[in-house]
């Protein structure tokens, strides 16, 4: 893990007089946009058990001080499981199966819905108990209460997430710090620097084009 303090160095130089503590911030604050937007931080969720009529399970990320920023995939067992978005949720017993009519479907889990960065439902209503049979890929971001994050941003977008922080630090109006030239660079490098790992979480570290595919010989 990376704390935050090594980042200081790409960012304080253009951001003159300012204190170590808003200029860690304003790098967490990045890292964090930076791991929304990019889907860069990906890992494997902890195998989950499915529990007979429980529909509703937290998510517990593999690193510590982590959130899912988004749910990629899932399986149960070898059949991957559709995700679907909280708006397209048509079953109201999804939410609330309490009310006096309700009669939630039953059955092997086909359909996962991620309902914020901490919990998750399964559809439908599980019919029984299934050990470690939920498999999950994840994107995380840092917390805003992290001090240290993942090596990889660190070590492969380290001057991205510098000028983010500087975009933030620099557009702060009355500070001997400000400097909108610094600012607008800060940001497109920034964006820059997100689409570079778009393209390497979607690609991963293979050189094939998403729209070729190699035929079997």
């Amino acid at each position: 893990m990376a704390s935050y303090d090594l980042f200081l160095p790409y960012v304080l130089p253009d951001a003159p007089g300012c204190p170590e503590i808003a200029a860690t911030q304003a790098i967490r604050s990045a890292a964090i946009d930076f791991c929304e937007r990019s889907l860069i931080l990906q890992r494997d969720h902890d195998p989950v058990t499915v529990v007979k009529n429980v529909i509703d399970y937290d998510f517990d990320p593999p690193i510590t001080g982590t959130l899912v920023t988004k749910l990629m995939r899932a399986w149960f067992e070898r059949d991957e499981l559709e995700v679907v978005a909280p708006d397209m949720v048509s079953d109201p017993t999804v939410y609330n199966a309490t009310f006096s009519n309700a009669n939630p479907m039953t059955g092997k889990t086909k359909q996962i819905i991620q309902k914020d960065e901490r919990t998750f439902s399964v559809f439908p209503k599980p019919d029984a108990t299934y050990a470690n049979v939920l498999t999950m890929r994840v994107a995380l971001k840092p917390t805003r209460t992290s001090t240290t994050c993942e090596d990889v941003l660190f070590e492969d977008y380290a001057e991205f997430i510098a000028h983010g922080a500087k975009a933030r630090l620099c557009m702060t109006p009355g500070k001997s710090y400000t400097n909108p030239e610094v600012a607008a660079l800060g940001n497109v490098m920034f964006m820059q620097g997100i689409n570079r790992a778009l393209q390497r979480a979607v690609r991963g570290h293979t050189r094939s084009s998403l729209s070729v595919r190699m035929r079997p010989l």
